[in-house]
């Protein structure tokens, strides 16, 4: 057994103990309450490649806990849809049938409830909200755990 990590290894056990890292930290806000205190997830794009303006990417963006996946999408009309998804078990037992409150970079606040899927999904106007405003934003849970 070699006690060598390549640069791929390493990149690939950071990850997988960050995410842990979170994955058990939200556990432990759902256990023990922390009532006081309101989890927040945050959205952060990296830079983009090319000098057009940013564009939302097709895989989506994951909140930097892991467990939300937040999706663009657009409604027949074109107006731009702003898809949230709770992930694995403990997104979803964090997640499902709560309120939330979407803070963008830009200053602008939305509100929604997530179903019991742990999916929400916010209608966005395009002349208020422009997609480069999406590249970074916050998700608050506004209730308490049920």
């Amino acid at each position: 057994m070699a006690n060598q990590f390549n640069e791929t290894e390493t990149v690939r056990f950071l990850r997988t103990l960050r995410v842990t890292t979170q994955t058990a930290l939200a556990q432990y806000a759902l256990q023990r309450g922390r009532q006081a205190a309101r989890p927040t997830a945050t959205f952060m794009a990296l830079a983009a490649k090319g000098t057009g303006d940013w564009r939302f990417p097709a895989s989506g963006l994951m909140s930097a806990d892991g467990l939300v996946l937040a999706k663009l999408t657009r409604e027949a009309t074109g107006a731009p849809i702003l898809e949230l998804q709770a992930q694995g078990l403990v997104g979803l037992s964090l997640y499902a049938s709560r309120t939330a409150r979407i803070v963008f970079a830009s200053g602008l606040k939305a509100q929604g409830a997530f179903d019991r899927d742990g999916r929400l999904r916010l209608v966005l106007e395009e002349t208020t909200i422009k997609e480069a405003d999406l590249a970074a934003f916050e998700l608050e849970l506004l209730d308490e755990a049920p």
